[in-house]
């Protein structure tokens, strides 16, 4: 009796102590402020960088403590040790939690691949792999996950440094502060702390696609993080600006600013207005929404199926309301994607995701009611209401029947060029209801990618430049391209005028996404939005339109 009781006090042992096994988990380890994905081609660490580790059972279950300076190589219990080509190094302790620990990685750690682990009350976790070179660099954003507006401060004076917001821009000529981490290595104690300095280190700031005259570039004066201080250039405005911070070969997370002439609020080319923002601000509340009717012809191959085209009609909608600091801190807000004429932006995006995703600011979604009516020159048909207060439909078209491939059939095409009626009856119900809209649109001649053919191959290092004719000539064109390393991948977003026939993605942009993997191609798709028809008073939204899209998307190899 004693030998089975001390057998199962063991294995109740064991199991506590598996338990308490500190665990990384899978890409876990990433820059402190970007949270690039150490698949990324940004997603090594770089020396003397803020990182963060997450897992389970990192540390006590609390929230977590910054340390104070001198940072210690232990907080409460957990400790985080690196090696790299066999020299292991102790990170100096921002703070320590059960799910999420932060350290510095110290200047002196060598360059290379190595490994992470953390120790927790004596336990130590499986190690990490890790990517340690010179220079990282990480914006902070204002949702703390690495994407939409970055912390900027506007500088007024010494002084008078106020947080760039879409209701407090920056003006062009204005000088500029972006707080991260990543810059590179010190030769100060940076345990004790603040080691102001300009680095020796080859950096440029692209601003809306404009490069910015940068006049500092090292530690900031409080802390272990990172300033790099730079001129808004001039010809740039909007509220989703794309930001990023480039060193030798590696760039940074993209992030927005918002810049207006006058400093204050923002007015976007596409989107919101100062006056819109500004009443948002006082009301506490922004209400918004968008109807999208999309022909789309794509081309794909893959390895072992071979070449399939498409043509699809489709429709969506969607309506949400935001709180003001949802609004502040959210990537476009609904209102469409974020970046301004002539620059573009980089997103993280799950394998041929092709669509940037906002998965941080979460809106209540709004009822338009039960089916949104769509009538053309082909007739009537409904998009339909789905979970989560979104309205999607098929209107025309489809895949083709492909040979042992169930489903797939075609029907006839419905979005021709024309006019268009939208409506939804006499709209929603309840508190968070959509009132009753009806609008006019018309769908212009549809986009042609004149180069489409001739791209197969895009050349990261080299840029891409796209070329097309037709679509609406007052509106908007859209370039989109996505590429993944495994389950892990990188989109961009470029914004140009119609009428420019023209645009050229620069190869900073496309150094930001992976190489495309031999069984899952990249995508690459250009499309057309015409100028949106806003929605009438009576839908009781602060900002909403419709718009027609049209364009192509076909499979590409990214090298």
């Amino acid at each position: 009796m004693k030998v089975v009781s001390r057998f199962l006090m063991g294995v109740v042992f064991a199991g506590i102590l598996a338990a308490q096994t500190p665990t990384i988990t899978s890409g876990g380890v990433t820059n402190g402020a970007s949270y690039a994905s150490p698949d990324l081609p940004n997603g090594s660490l770089a020396q003397g960088s803020l990182i963060v580790i997450k897992g389970n059972n990192l540390g006590p279950d609390k929230t977590p403590t910054f340390s104070s300076y001198p940072l210690p190589l232990q907080q409460d219990g957990t400790s985080v040790k690196v090696t790299v080509n066999g020299t292991a190094v102790d990170a100096y302790m921002m703070y320590t939690s059960k799910a999420q620990v932060a350290a510095i990685l110290p200047s002196r750690t060598p360059q290379g691949a190595g490994t992470l682990t953390v120790t927790y009350n004596g336990q130590t976790s499986a190690p990490a792999s890790i990517r340690v070179v010179p220079s990282s660099f990480g914006v902070f954003t204002l949702n703390q996950a690495g994407s939409g507006p970055g912390i900027f401060q506007n500088a007024y004076s010494s002084t008078d440094l106020r947080v760039n917001t879409l209701t407090e821009s920056a003006r062009p000529g204005q000088t500029v502060i972006i707080w991260g981490t990543g810059l590179g290595p010190v030769t100060q104690d940076e345990a004790k702390g603040a080691a102001p300095g300009d680095l020796p280190i080859n950096l440029q700031v692209y601003v809306g696609g404009k490069l910015a005259n940068v006049s500092y570039k090292g530690r900031s004066g409080c802390c272990v993080t990172d300033q790099v201080v730079f001129t808004v250039p001039e010809g740039v405005d909007g509220c989703y600006v794309p930001v990023v911070v480039k060193i030798n070969d590696v760039v940074s997370n993209f992030v927005t600013m918002s810049v207006a002439r006058n400093n204050g609020a923002c007015t976007d080319a596409t989107g919101l207005s100062g006056t819109q923002l500004e009443s948002a601000q006082r009301s506490g509340t922004f209400r918004t929404g968008g109807i999208t009717l999309q022909r789309s012809v794509a081309k794909f191959s893959f390895p072992g199926v071979g070449s399939i085209e498409s043509k699809t009609d489709s429709g969506a909608a969607s309506f949400q309301r935001y709180s003001f600091t949802q609004l502040i801190q959210s990537q476009g807000a609904g209102t469409g994607f974020a970046t301004t004429y002539g620059a573009c932006t980089v997103f993280a995006a799950s394998a041929n995701s092709s669509v940037p995703a906002d998965t941080v600011v979460t809106a209540v979604p709004l009822d338009a009611g039960p089916v949104i009516n769509v009538t053309g020159p082909k007739g009537t048909k409904q998009l339909t209401k789905q979970n989560g207060g979104s309205y999607t439909a098929q209107l025309g078209g489809g895949t083709p029947s492909i040979p042992g491939v169930p489903g797939g059939a075609a029907t006839p095409d419905f979005l021709e060029p024309g006019p268009y009626t939208i409506d939804n009856g006499s709209g929603g119900s309840g508190s968070d209801a959509v009132g009753a809209f009806n609008v006019k649109l018309t769908i212009p001649q549809l986009l042609n990618w004149t180069n489409m053919d001739a791209t197969e191959t895009v050349t990261r290092a080299s840029g891409l430049n796209v070329t097309w004719s037709g679509g609406d000539p007052t509106g908007s064109v859209y370039i989109l391209g996505t590429s993944s390393a495994g389950n892990t991948g990188a989109g961009f977003v470029c914004l140009e005028r119609t009428s420019a026939g023209q645009f050229t993605v620069p190869s900073y942009v496309l150094a930001a996404l992976p190489a495309s993997s031999g069984q899952v191609p990249g995508i690459l798709s250009v499309f057309n939005n015409t100028q949106p028809v806003l929605l009438p008073p009576t839908a009781g939204l602060d900002f909403a339109g419709v718009v027609a899209v049209s364009g192509s998307t076909k499979t590409v190899s990214y090298r």
